[in-house]
């Protein structure tokens, strides 16, 4: 019910009664909001709990199989003769490689020239020309169009997937050229015709293999590892030669091709993991100091699990049983650092040992703590039950507000119809007064004159 007009006969000031009496029937509400308002607080910080969890997760994940510690660098003495790199099968070593020649792509170009580029037409309509790239064929038409009409046709087919056409002008005129668009003797370039060969297309590669002429052969690049075994490849990518590394070839030389650990990821991937470590037991502290200090024997029982976990040995037999063995250290607030210097020794001393240190199937440290760690990011976990809790609650609060905002709203329409029924009595008994003291004025004036 609205309120206006009110009190104009009698005087009361309804609207602000009415509106005094519903806020005193909504003071709960304030105590609902705030208690909503400390619990949605609550669920906050649990997503800041989780999230740090989650990147502690993310960090020993890097640690916990022994699959990431096969990890291997290739290395090249002389980086302008090759480049490579290398994968987890890869394995320690050392490699002369002498490169005598790299791939090259096969080039022809015509020994017949002609004066223009786009307006004599060669041969006659009907006329074709095959060409073949590798295994690879497809015919254009060329009768009837200039040099730059076949050039076209042939970088326009449809079924062209090895060869790239251009034109060149020199002294004596205009020369068609193909281009294999791959390397090596795989894609070597032959070209026939339907009627008579109207371009002679000759190999602008030189013979490489000393063999007194050019064979595809000599498209192939050429290498000799360890002094005596032959490799030959129509790519510049060797993904063979030697296991697990790819090496990619750039110019003839001499060079030394090492593979080795790649330390220094793991090393890396170490020291993130302290970075996390202490990053979790750093949110940890703060949220059992603020927004989640109701939950300070959760916290400190998680904090409690994880620094039981970086206590407790592994079962490994290699050199290091516990991580403090490496260079870990631990301050009076919990967090974790590692010496670069002392990890860098222990890796060097003991590389397998260190990745068991972390990674044993059943004792190791990055193992029992992603295992922790998965427990609490879970669905159905202590965050996730306590923050679904925390949500009911939430809901719980939402609807006794919305019961008392409609009983508050149902006691201002009984208040407005009181309190306008009060007003109407008063103003008549006001008018019945005023009436009474008008008869009573009147009859002690005839009292008087009488």
């Amino acid at each position: 019910m609205s309120i206006s007009s009110i009190g104009v006969g009698s005087g009361l000031d309804v609207k602000t009664i009415v509106e005094q009496l519903v806020a005193l029937e909504r003071q709960p509400e304030s105590a609902l909001d705030s208690r909503a308002s400390a619990l949605q607080a609550e669920i906050s910080a649990f997503g800041s709990l989780k999230s740090a969890v989650s990147s502690f997760n993310d960090a020993i994940t890097n640690l916990s199989s022994i699959s990431k510690y096969k990890v291997f660098r290739a290395s090249s003495s002389d980086s302008t003769v090759l480049s490579a790199s290398a994968d987890s099968t890869a394995a320690r070593g050392s490699y002369s490689m002498e490169v005598s020649r790299i791939a090259e792509t096969h080039r022809m170009a015509s020994q017949t020239t002609f004066a223009d580029s786009g307006t004599t037409t060669i041969g006659t309509s009907g006329d074709t020309m095959t060409i073949t790239a590798g295994t690879s064929a497809f015919t254009v038409a060329t009768g009837g169009l200039t040099l730059a009409g076949v050039r076209d046709a042939i970088n326009n087919a449809t079924d062209n997937t090895g060869v790239t056409a251009s034109l060149v002008r020199d002294n004596i005129g205009y020369r068609l050229l193909l281009s294999a668009n791959e390397t090596g003797s795989a894609h070597a370039v032959t070209t026939s015709y339907s009627a008579a060969d109207p371009f002679s297309m000759q190999t602008l590669n030189t013979d490489r293999d000393q063999s007194g002429s050019f064979t595809p052969v000599d498209l192939d690049a050429a290498v000799k590892l360890e002094g005596q075994f032959d490799i030959t490849s129509s790519s510049n990518a060797l993904t063979d030669a030697v296991q697990g590394v790819t090496i990619n070839l750039l110019k003839a030389g001499t060079t030394t091709l090492t593979v080795d650990r790649d330390t220094a990821s793991v090393q890396s991937s170490i020291q993130n993991f302290a970075s996390a470590y202490s990053a979790l037991v750093s949110v940890i502290g703060k949220l059992a100091n603020g927004d989640l200090s109701s939950e300070k024997p959760a916290l400190y029982s998680l904090e409690s699990q994880l620094r039981g976990i970086l206590n407790t040995n592994t079962t490994g037999t290699g050199t290091f049983a516990n991580i403090f063995e490496i260079g870990a250290s631990t301050s009076k607030t919990g967090s974790l650092t590692v010496d670069s210097t002392m990890l860098t020794n222990a890796l060097n001393k003991d590389f397998n040992s260190v990745a068991d240190l972390f990674a044993n199937a059943s004792s190791g440290l990055a193992v029992r703590l992603k295992d922790l760690a998965t427990q609490y990011m879970s669905t159905g976990g202590p965050i996730d039950g306590r923050t679904q809790g925390l949500s009911t609650q939430i809901r719980d609060l939402a609807a006794r507000r919305a019961r008392i905002e409609q009983h508050a709203l149902a006691m201002q329409d009984i208040y407005t119809k009181q309190y306008t029924a009060l007003d109407t009595l008063v103003s008549q008994l006001k008018t019945t007064g005023n009436y009474l003291t008008q008869q009573i004025s009147l009859m002690n004036k005839s009292a008087i004159s009488g």
